[in-house]
């Protein structure tokens, strides 16, 4: 569910570079604002001789803005020598340094951009906050980069959903004007041909672990079988009657099924320990010849390696690329409140959603963080409010159906269910756009919002991705081919900070509210302001034939949003000089 037309303008890359007489008189001033150089000297203590680190991170910092793409263009450009000294290697051994806290200096700088707005009324923006969290895909080249791997392309429409690369997790902030970039991590994926492997496993551990347990209990018992027949054997020595012999017969034959049952367990026990045996071979083969992380032994093998100290802050972010998302999301957000940096909303697409997240959201400065997420139309059980019943997703929304209420403003259906998830109190939202009969699912701890609040507050996650397309095509976010991880850390961090920087030069110097930081050269549909009479008649077009055929419009947007090619053939439909008038 995607920004409609009434969403707000959204800022462009190219308006800034494109006037660089502005951008050099300014862009200093801004950079001075954000006192860069004293958040750097923290780290100056990791270089003794030649050019500081401080001065050096500010190098890598503003290369963009003096169209140098990296550290090899600006050696092979005039730049070099200009105020931009320090050889090759010396920008790249800053790269890659595992005690550089990156963390640390995103979190640093956001905070400086927030403090920054707050203090000056002209910037100030009172509306809404929220915490956003979204995934995207980083595309690489080479298999030999440390920890990279292949993984899933979800939002892939051309058939091909496995790519190599890395999952980049974007914690942001939007403040009622901007989505900035406040933390992230870096994911590889295992894949799922080794779990079949693992589950067998751990089924056959279990049943020995069981039988074994078992047994221990069986040899006790055993044991007291035995001790009851000498005790009778005895009795029969010193009295020697029918009663006693009886006993003595009874114990006889109770201790010999008490060890036939043994020797049963011990036959089975020994048969699964084979087959435990069988799929532990099983499972070292595959790491060793199978295709773990989508790559071979030998490509695995061939990955570079680099040994660093367990208490450095590289060591950690290799531990984060094997951990799951949503532990990391939760870290991120708790880190987030930690550093004051307090939403009304957390914003979630269906993929993050789980209780675990809903559950530490909910108890978060006593519930004054509300949540609002998608949901999968699935399995999931609910407890509905008016009955106590527990019901599947699917089944709550085919019983209200016939309950379902008109939005005209939005041109939706919605259907509102007060439930409990797993003790937690939330509302559900079914919507529905035109004629679509499809439900989208909406979930949100906020128990007073109406149904057009909802919408207008699950828009702002549209930021995110605007973030997402926009630093890939203009700061190349994910362009980093390094082997070195420590390298690709830091490339991803320095991007955002460059994106946070002109977040605040747009805000500053255009006196307007952004939401992303660019649009393409000749303008982006994504952008409804950008021209806005021709952009409000296609949406409406759209959505006219949405309602006509079926289609879910949302879907269409998304599709729509996320393809560069279909959003080249789109604006070539409309002309230039209309595009350059409304700009």
């Amino acid at each position: 569910m995607q920004h409609n037309k009434n969403t707000k303008k959204i800022s462009d890359l190219e308006m800034i570079i494109s006037n660089p007489e502005k951008l050099t008189s300014s862009l200093t001033d801004v950079i001075d604002k954000f006192t860069i150089k004293n958040t750097f000297q923290v780290f100056d203590f990791l270089k003794s001789k030649g050019l500081a680190v401080s001065s050096l991170l500010s190098i890598l910092l503003v290369l963009p803005f003096h169209s140098v793409a990296n550290v090899y263009s600006l050696i092979k450009c005039g730049l070099h020598g200009q105020g931009f000294d320090g050889k090759k290697d010396t920008y790249y051994d800053i790269k890659n340094n595992e005690n550089i806290d990156w963390r640390k200096l995103l979190m640093l700088h956001a905070k400086r951009f927030i403090y920054l707005v707050k203090n000056n009324i002209n910037l100030n923006v009172k509306g809404l906050t929220a915490i956003i969290f979204d995934d995207t895909l980083l595309e690489k080249t080479g298999k030999t980069i440390e920890k990279v791997s292949v993984v899933n392309d979800h939002a892939s429409k051309t058939g091909n959903k496995f790519i190599l690369g890395f999952k980049l997790l974007v914690c942001g902030f939007w403040d009622g004007a901007n989505f900035i970039p406040i933390d992230f991590s870096i994911h590889r994926e295992r894949g799922n041909k080794h779990l079949e492997l693992i589950k067998t496993f751990k089924k056959a551990y279990k049943i020995v672990f069981g039988l074994q347990k078992t047994i221990d209990g069986q040899n006790d018992s055993l044991k007291l079988k035995k001790e009851s027949l000498l005790q009778a054997e005895q009795r029969l020595n010193q009295l020697p009657n029918k009663c006693n012999l009886t006993k003595l017969e009874k114990c006889k034959v109770s201790t010999a099924k008490e060890e036939a049952k043994l020797n049963g367990y011990h036959k089975i026990l020994l048969d699964n320990k084979v087959k435990l045996e069988e799929a532990k071979r099983k499972l070292k083969n595959f790491y060793k010849k199978g295709r773990l992380f989508g790559l071979t032994a030998q490509e695995r093998q061939e990955q570079y390696k680099k040994p660093v100290p367990s208490q450095s802050h590289g060591f950690k972010r290799r531990k984060e690329a094997d951990r799951d998302k949503i532990t990391i999301l939760l870290q991120m957000l708790c880190t987030a409140v930690r550093h004051r940096i307090i939403p009304d909303y957390v914003l979630l697409d269906s993929w993050f959603f789980c209780f675990e997240i809903l559950d530490r959201i909910s108890k978060l400065k006593k519930g004054a963080i509300k949540l609002v997420s998608m949901v999968k139309i699935n399995n999931q059980l609910f407890t509905i409010c008016a009955t106590g019943k527990d019901m599947p997703v699917k089944a709550i929304a085919k019983i209200n159906e016939k309950k379902a209420q008109k939005c005209t403003k939005l041109k939706a259906q919605y259907i509102k269910v007060n439930c409990f998830y797993k003790g937690t109190r939330v509302n559900l939202f079914y919507v529905r756009m035109g004629y679509c009969k499809t439900w989208k699912l909406l979930l949100t701890t906020d128990l007073d919002i109406s149904f057009i609040k909802l919408m207008e507050v699950y828009q702002i996650r549209w930021g995110i991705e605007i973030f997402f397309k926009e630093s890939k095509q203009y700061l190349r976010l994910g362009a980093c081919q390094s082997t070195n991880f420590d390298a690709q850390v830091a490339d991803i961090t320095i991007c955002m900070m460059q994106h946070i920087i002109l977040s605040y030069f747009k805000r500053l110097n255009y006196q307007q509210s952004i939401g992303g930081l660019f649009k393409d050269l000749v303008g982006e549909i994504v952008e409804i302001d950008l021209v806005k009479r021709i952009i409000n008649a296609f949406w409406e077009l759209v959505k006219i034939l949405c309602t006509v055929k079926g289609i879910d419009f949302i879907e269409l947007q998304e599709d729509i949003f996320r393809s560069n090619e279909f959003m080249e053939k789109i604006l070539k439909l409309v002309p230039e000089e209309v595009l350059n008038k409304a700009a």
